[in-house]
């Protein structure tokens, strides 16, 4: 007989700081077990956790992404053990995993989502002397010209500004995420477990609530300025990392 699965952890991978990315999904996880009340009479059962982020370019796995399944392969699965006081130990066996598909389909693999992004289209300049600049070699209209035109602002020069400014982005990842954490309702008989500081996650964790289902919202770091909202009809429980 299989134990019971008492959590779901989602992990918003892009959303750790880089401390508890070297820490390792291991310690990220035991943190935020102990923090979560648990009942009494349970003494054992089972932990799936699930690891997102941009993990293929095209069709081909990132090397952050072979990195942290060497990582997960090391660690997992595991007995993470909750001390209790008195009580006996919660023991818990932990799995993990890269988040590369669905989990209402963990056959169908969701690549791509990992691109490289060219020109800017919502960066915006000041001028000079709207900053009190007056610097006749002032760079801003240099950069303005790289940004708006895409393409190198000395005389002469080709290099065009996909190759000189560009930044890497997910796909798909967030709604991935978003997903999974409402089908996790029908799959988990404790906790659905969110890790990440992302309000655009909260409108799937209402959910989750509003279907009845218990669930914890982790912040890897300190956040003055939260999003408050219902907690709906279960509970829900707020705790930092």
């Amino acid at each position: 007989m299989s134990d019971q699965l008492l959590a779901i952890i989602f992990i918003d991978y892009d959303n750790l700081l880089p401390a508890q990315k070297t820490s390792g999904i291991w310690d990220v996880v035991t943190k935020i077990l102990v923090q979560v009340p648990w009942d009494q009479s349970l003494t054992r059962g089972s932990c799936e956790i699930r690891v997102y982020g941009g993990w293929y370019e095209g069709n081909q796995i990132t090397r952050v992404a072979q990195d942290l399944t060497v990582e997960l392969q090391r660690e997992f699965p595991g007995i993470i053990r909750i001390p209790r006081g008195a009580s006996p130990n919660l023991e818990l066996k932990a799995n993990a995993e890269l988040a590369v598909s669905l989990l209402q389909e963990p056959g169908h693999h969701l690549f791509n989502t990992f691109r490289r992004k060219g020109k800017p289209s919502n960066v915006r300049v000041e001028k000079p002397a709207e900053v009190g600049c007056v610097d006749a070699a002032c760079v801003l209209p240099q950069m303005e010209l790289l940004l708006s035109k895409g393409t190198c602002p000395k005389a002469g020069c080709s290099v065009t500004n996909c190759e000189l400014v560009y930044r890497n982005e997910q796909k798909i990842v967030d709604t991935m995420l978003a997903c999974d954490l409402i089908h996790a309702v029908d799959r988990v008989s404790g906790r659905v477990i969110l890790v990440s500081g992302d309000d655009d996650f909260l409108p799937p964790l209402r959910t989750v609530l509003l279907r009845g289902r218990a669930a914890v919202r982790c912040y890897p770091k300190k956040n003055m300025q939260r999003t408050i909202f219902p907690h709906g009809g279960a509970q829900l429980l707020e705790v930092e990392l």
